[in-house]
Formats: structure tokens, C-alpha cells, sequence
């Protein structure tokens, strides 16, 4: 996956044997069903904490799989179907991504910490038939070369067309959702002077809302060019934002 190109591994084929017990590809060793692997190399984890690690790990069906697959979505050949695909991205892209099926269906994704990156890649996702978020063990993360900040996503193929649906058209009109939320006494109703049944009424109605968004401070051309490159309803977001922090600091 390194060199952009695809890969497999099956029973005869591989280099973890960990990897082929957690998809059933293969015998293992008791010492890795029993975790003593972890427990008899390091001096963090004990026998009972690795022995009920692995004993919750979940498999795949002994001899459902022969092989597994891994490319790039371009690099995948013609007449393989594709399972699921794999995101590796920051917490705040992969917790947009993951929340894909919550937009939905208000299903939340299945989320791991802590166990083995191979199980939750290929096991996981049939068990869970969900979303999968994980962060990885330490050495799925190691061999991965995944960065700090970084973490896996899951998305079963079933899934996958809810991700253009959230990001083709994602927008939200901020003031309008406040509306909704604050209590009364919120100083969100004294902004600009606007009366709170004005901003019910923008919320109810959104068709009577200006699209212009309101500048109540001298702001130069190019601090709004920048500001107006936000996504469509969160401009509005941060030039309120902005102007609150600029009035707190006493900013002309």
C-alpha cells in the first residue's frame, strides 16, 4: 500500500501470525490465543488483562476466507468486488467520515481502542456490519507508518454512497440551528440587536433569509475574500465569531 499498488495475504502468505488467526485463515499457536505473546514479552500487561484481550478479540469463521485483498480504489481490477474501504485521517476528517451513516440512519459507528489493528479491519466490520473506527494497536499502527495524528475508518460498501451524501451537501445555517438551542437569557439574542422572534422566524423560514453575509465591523477586502472561502453557512459563524473576539479585546 506503501508503493501505491495492491497487495493480498492468505494461510500461506503472510507475516503476522496474529493477522490470520483474527480472519481465520489459519491454526494459531496457543500462546497468541491465550495472549501470553503479549503478556510473557512486556511489563504493562498481565496474564488475566492479555488472556481476556484476545479472548474478546472477534474472529472470522475458521475457513470462510481463503484471501485477502488491499488496493488503492483506482488501482482495484475489474470484476473484484469491493468489501469495504479503509480510511486512514485525522480525528477531525475520520469523525465527519464516520458519522456518514449517523446523517442517515442515526446509526453510530462501532469505535475499538486498544485491540489488534487486524481484527478490526477484517473482522470487525463483518461482525459489527457498522462503521468502524479504530486507532490501532501499537504495532498495527508501527508497521502502517500512521501518524500521530491519524486513525482508521471502516466503511462497509453498503455504506459507502452515504459519504458524497454528507459531503456533496454539507451545510448548516448556524444561527438558524442556535436559534433552536439557546435558553432566553442567552447572550446569543443580543447579537447585532435582532430580536429573538426574528431569529425564530429566520429558523422557521429560512426562504426570507439574506444570503449576504452581515459584516458589523470595517473588515478589509481580503480578510472577507478569506472569510467568504468557508463553507456555505458557516460564514456567517465566523464573521460572528471573529467580531465578538475583536469587541472583547477591545479591537476597533
Amino acid at each position: 500500500m506503501d508503493n501505491d499498488k495492491a497487495v493480498y495475504f492468505d494461510a500461506n502468505h503472510h507475516d503476522c501470525l496474529v493477522g490470520v488467526f483474527h480472519c481465520g485463515m489459519s491454526p494459531v499457536k496457543q500462546e497468541i490465543m491465550s495472549g501470553e505473546y503479549l503478556s510473557t514479552t512486556s511489563s504493562f500487561f498481565t496474564y488475566e488483562g492479555a488472556a481476556r484481550l484476545k479472548a474478546g478479540m472477534v474472529n472470522l469463521p475458521p475457513g470462510m476466507v481463503k484471501a485477502i485483498g488491499a488496493a488503492p480504489l483506482d488501482k482495484v481490477p475489474d470484476g473484484v468486488n469491493v468489501d469495504w474501504i479503509v480510511v486512514v485521517a485525522n480525528p477531525h476528517n475520520a469523525n465527519q467520515i464516520a458519522c456518514c451513516r449517523v446523517a442517515q440512519e442515526g446509526i453510530l459507528p462501532y469505535t475499538a481502542i486498544g485491540t489488534s489493528l487486524c481484527g478490526e479491519l477484517f473482522s470487525s466490520p463483518w461482525h459489527q456490519k457498522n462503521i468502524v473506527v479504530s486507532f490501532g494497536d501499537f504495532g498495527g499502527r508501527m508497521n502502517n507508518r500512521i501518524k500521530q495524528d491519524q486513525l482508521f475508518v471502516v466503511i462497509p460498501i453498503e455504506f459507502a454512497d452515504y459519504i458524497p451524501k454528507l459531503f456533496v451537501d454539507m451545510k448548516i445555517d448556524v444561527n438558524a440551528n442556535l436559534a433552536f438551542t439557546k435558553p432566553e437569557g442567552s447572550p446569543f439574542w443580543n447579537k447585532k440587536s435582532v430580536k429573538t422572534e426574528d431569529y425564530v422566524n429566520e429558523a422557521e423560514n429560512p426562504e426570507i433569509k439574506s444570503d449576504d453575509p452581515v459584516y458589523t465591523m470595517d473588515w478589509d477586502d481580503e480578510a472577507k475574500e478569506l472569510a467568504n472561502k468557508a463553507p456555505e453557512g458557516m460564514t456567517e459563524f465566523i464573521i460572528e465569531n471573529s467580531e465578538s473576539y475583536a469587541r472583547e479585546k477591545g479591537i476597533p
